[in-house]
């Protein structure tokens, strides 16, 4: 006698086996049983109601470690094109100055892309052309995103974009500097006294017969989307206070410790004289400089770096590094659904665990010691605790910005005129 199973029934014991299968591989071996909606994904894809082209614009207003997004985000979007059959995201880099100028005119709605990469200070974007995402994220999601990124992405009242990443600052000394200099590093957490000192230090003039270098104990830069000194500034109700990096470095400018120019350097000027001509003691940079260092030594150049997270007051720090995606007003539904499908799945366990790879941080809470094996990045990972203001903290920014421009106007005009 034949024994006759109908095919449901052999689907169903073959999704059962796949369950099985996948899920001792989900707790045994990746601990995560999120990854089991991932991994059973392929079992239960149909293709979409809709098919066709989304345009993504990807500007680079957040510097990864490794200079880019490109490697992580082209990962996300071939998982999602594999998961909607016949959906492609048609990735464009493009800088800050021609988003600018694609925003200009009359004809610019039918030529900007479906999801846009969103500044971190200036409005570029209109808002009456974002989309508000709220009816599409749940108050569980929302509550799962880290403050700083949550507030970036909120403009009176609405959520006009999915932030995915964040960046971090860092203190990094030159080691051979500070040895010759008597610079003794200590563990754990920098104070503004150590750090004066240590400036002082490594500030000095080497002479060399008729030829003589100077050596500048700190130096970092400032760039649109990037303003370092601002993580370091602090001030209540627009009052300077004289043991915060303000006062700090209005002596070192006044001892000869910052080169000139530093508050208009780019970041690759800051860098050239950190690490090209090795005559910066101490560098405040994004993890950028961390990796950068870390080729030119696999390259058989640079020096050793010692990485320390930024002084800490005890009240909450700000941080600009956050990197956002938002969504450009379409009438097609379906289109719209894709988009935030995308958008939401960047904002996966794995998708931000996988941040590693640019040597960037996650902006979900939960998701910690993805830099476990990674002594100078997992101490900046453990930092970001500290810094509870962004750019959506608009009363504490313009405090900041009224700050750093005192700032600028006195180191134009004080000090020894080196």
């Amino acid at each position: 006698m034949t024994l006759k199973v109908k095919p449901f029934t052999l689907f169903l014991y073959a999704v059962l086996l796949a369950v099985l299968l996948l899920g001792w591989q989900v707790l045994f071996k990746n601990k995560n049983p999120r990854d089991l909606t991932d991994l059973l994904e392929p079992l239960f894809r149909k293709k979409s109601e809709w098919t066709g082209l989304i345009t993504l614009w990807n500007v680079n207003f957040i510097e990864c470690g490794t200079g880019s997004n490109t490697r992580w985000l082209n990962l996300q979007i071939e998982r999602f094109e594999k998961q909607n059959p016949g959906v492609f995201i048609d990735v464009r880099n493009i800088t800050p100055s021609r988003v600018k100028m694609y925003f200009q005119g009359n004809e610019r709605e039918s030529l900007l892309p479906d999801i846009i990469a969103l500044p971190v200070y200036e409005d570029i974007i209109p808002e009456g052309l974002l989309v508000d995402l709220h009816e599409f994220f749940g108050q569980e999601d929302l509550k799962r995103l880290n403050p700083i990124a949550y507030k970036h992405v909120i403009r009176d009242g609405r959520l006009i974009g999915v932030p995915y990443m964040m960046g971090a600052y860092a203190i990094l000394f030159n080691l051979q500097l500070a040895h010759e200099s008597g610079v003794v590093i200590p563990e754990g957490q920098l104070d503004f006294a150590f750090l004066d000192s240590a400036v002082r230090a490594m500030t000095f003039t080497e002479k060399k017969g008729k030829t003589e270098k100077q050596y500048y104990g700190f130096c970092t830069y400032s760039t649109p989307y990037s303003r370092p000194l601002l993580s370091i500034i602090y001030g209540d109700r627009e009052k300077i206070v004289n043991e915060s990096a303000y006062g700090y470095l209005i002596r070192w400018h006044n001892i000869g410790a910052l080169p000139s120019g530093m508050m208009d350097f780019s970041y690759n000027q800051a860098w050239d004289l950190f690490a090209g001509q090795g005559k910066v003691g101490i560098m405040l940079a994004s993890t950028r400089a961390i990796y950068q260092m870390r080729a030119l030594q696999q390259a058989g150049k640079g020096f050793d770096i010692a990485v320390k997270a930024l002084p800490y007051h005890g009240s909450g720090m700000f941080l600009d590094q956050v990197a956002a995606f938002g969504i450009l007003r379409t009438d097609d539904r379906i289109k719209l659904e894709l988009c935030v499908s995308f958008l939401k799945g960047l904002l996966k366990d794995r998708a931000q665990r996988e941040l590693k790879t640019v040597g960037m941080f996650p902006v979900i809470n939960g998701i910690d010691d993805i830099y476990a094996d990674d002594p100078q990045m997992h101490q900046l990972e453990t930092s970001l605790k500290n810094f509870i203001y962004g750019p959506g903290d608009e009363q504490v920014l313009r405090i900041l910005e009224n700050q750093y421009d005192r700032l600028k106007r006195q180191l134009n005009v004080q000090g020894v005129g080196h």
